[in-house]
């Protein structure tokens, strides 16, 4: 800043003789800032009114605070919303990939479409992750979605994401994601495994080969007992948030292939291919624009490759049969693959 002020007045003596202070030059900056944002937010809106003129169902909104700087958004083409009323199944919601200059996390809403692929039902960008944000987010994704609400649900363990859920979306079965909660948990409880060679396996097979909660409740209490870890911590705590990640309490909801939040993951790092961080609004939403043609592109592919090939049948069984003319070709694979395995076991 110094090196400014000296360059600005170097012919009109020294920095003391100057008419302005660093303070001047800092002011200047943060008006020059937050003229380029404004800039940025109404390039924004433009493109997608743009986009709704192209296309009568594209929807968004944007939340400004106070000082004209956006607090949340959200957007979403028509072919995303046509898609969920079909595929609201089960929704993977997870807001953890910082993705543009405003340092504003990105909260997809991805679903899983009947060729187990990943689909975006529109794109939330969240400032402060507050249950405030959360709620009018899920809000705005209620109204978008003509009131109808995702039935399953599969998010990490946050808590504000968590009481957003239940107050916009309380029909809804909430999961939390296995994978974190089992890594967390584990960094804890290793020195607990390691004193007792077989509590580990006997923690996994009490959670993985249960399928019915009495028979769960059971195994966990015979092991806790067995181990003496009626004080520890962390299984208590797993205990007390069995609900949410335990696979015995979802077995009558529908989470196709899905424990985790690795939908949402996948698109992360997808997304990290596409845009960066120092990305201004206008730039991210035309980069998930593109993103989203490709995604539209891949699953026309899927939906030819199973109206024009025959998936391979493995028995004559008329079931199987069957099944080869009603699923996708990649539900078919992905079923026989999982009977053959259970038939082994």
């Amino acid at each position: 800043m110094v090196q400014i002020l000296s360059l600005i007045h170097s012919k009109n003596g020294s920095l003391s003789s100057m008419p302005y202070l660093p303070a001047h030059v800092t002011n200047l900056k943060a008006k020059y800032r937050r003229e380029s944002k404004l800039a940025d937010i109404e390039a924004t809106i433009a493109y997608f009114d743009e986009k709704a003129k192209e296309d009568q169902d594209f929807f968004y909104r944007i939340r400004l605070d106070n000082e004209d700087r956006v607090r949340n958004m959200y957007w979403v083409d028509g072919a995303a919303r046509r898609a969920y009323k079909h595929f609201r199944d089960c929704i993977s919601f997870d807001a953890t990939y910082l993705t543009n200059m405003y340092k504003m996390p990105c909260a997809p809403f991805i679903g899983i479409n009947n060729h187990n692929q990943s689909l975006r039902f529109g794109c939330g960008l969240v400032r402060n992750e507050d249950t405030d944000g959360y709620v009018w987010l899920f809000k705005t994704f209620l109204e978008c979605m003509g009131g109808l609400a995702p039935m399953n649900i599969i998010t990490d363990q946050d808590f504000s994401m968590r009481a957003g859920i239940e107050e916009v979306f309380p029909l809804a079965v909430h999961r939390h994601c296995r994978w974190h909660i089992i890594k967390k948990a584990e960094e804890t409880l290793g020195p607990f495994f390691a004193d007792r060679p077989d509590l580990h396996k006997a923690f996994e097979l009490c959670v993985d080969h249960n399928l019915m909660v009495e028979e769960f409740e059971r195994s966990w209490m015979a092991m806790i007992e067995t181990y003496q870890g009626q004080d520890h911590e962390t299984l208590a705590s797993l205990w007390d948030k069995r609900m949410y990640w335990v696979s015995a309490y979802f077995m009558q909801c529908f989470f196709p292939f899905l424990q985790t939040t690795q939908h949402s993951e996948g698109f992360n790092a997808v997304l990290k291919r596409y845009v960066s961080l120092g990305n201004s609004l206008l730039q991210f939403t035309k980069q998930y624009t593109a993103l989203q043609q490709n995604i539209l592109g891949s699953e026309l592919q899927q939906e030819a490759n199973t109206a024009l090939k025959q998936p391979k049948l493995l028995t004559y069984l008329p079931m199987e049969r069957q099944m080869s003319k009603i699923y996708t070709n990649t539900i078919f694979n992905k079923s026989v693959v999982l009977q053959s395995y259970l038939h082994k076991s």
